[in-house]
């Protein structure tokens, strides 16, 4: 049966983790966020026999997004964001795929589902990752979700609010869910939702006036 095989790697100045998500079985394969070190990331693939269609974008900041032209015309990736964050990858490769809250994307025999966890931006996009021997699941944050804290709201299309309800909804999955972030900001590369929910301060909290209190 097929299982979800995940490569994760730092790559660029700003500790950004990119990821590879592929079908151990069909070995075809989903990069989430390419930027920086795209050839590194591409040739692991090769040397997996992986397939790369599709590219997972969780936001349209500059370090998620700056090596999907590289990618695409490698490639030939049909490439997911959400809407409200599509414009500036639009301008680089053309038309995307809409990312909305609740589409589910299939990859090979597993299933990613697509949550729209605004806050550090309008379009920003959690991916749930699951497969026949994975039910619980693996969940790539991008800037909503760090371990040990949660991505910044003070930058253009960001919401302290709107944070604050996508953490708390996201601490409404399953508590085992591993969670793989878009940086590597805290002291373990992979963390849980359980985890989080315990020792995250940003997560901990249960209200918004709480919430309130933190600074970016």
């Amino acid at each position: 049966m097929s299982a979800v095989e995940i490569t994760q790697l730092e790559v660029g100045l700003m500790q950004n983790f990119n990821y590879l998500i592929a079908d151990s079985e069909t070995k075809e394969c989903a990069y989430v966020d390419p930027a920086w070190e795209v050839d590194r990331l591409l040739k692991i693939a090769a040397e997996k026999e992986y397939r790369i269609t599709k590219v997972l974008h969780s936001h349209c900041h500059h370090d998620h997004i700056n090596g999907v032209e590289e990618v695409v015309q490698k490639t030939g990736a049909e490439v997911f964001i959400h809407p409200t964050d599509k414009e500036p990858v639009e301008k680089m490769i053309g038309e995307t795929t809409p990312a909305t809250d609740g589409h589910e994307i299939a990859l090979g025999s597993l299933k990613i589902t697509c949550l729209h966890t605004p806050g550090h931006t309008e379009g920003s996009t959690c991916y749930l990752v699951t497969g026949p021997e994975d039910p619980i699941g693996h969940l790539f944050t991008g800037d909503c979700l760090f371990q040990g804290r949660c991505g910044r709201w003070d930058f253009p299309g960001g919401d302290k609010r709107t944070m604050f309800q996508s953490l708390q909804m996201l601490k409404s999955l399953e508590p085992l869910t591993k969670v793989y972030p878009g940086h590597d900001y805290g002291s373990k590369p992979v963390t849980t939702i359980e985890y989080e929910s315990r020792h995250n301060a940003n997560m901990a909290v249960t209200s918004y006036d709480e919430f309130d209190q933190f600074r970016p």
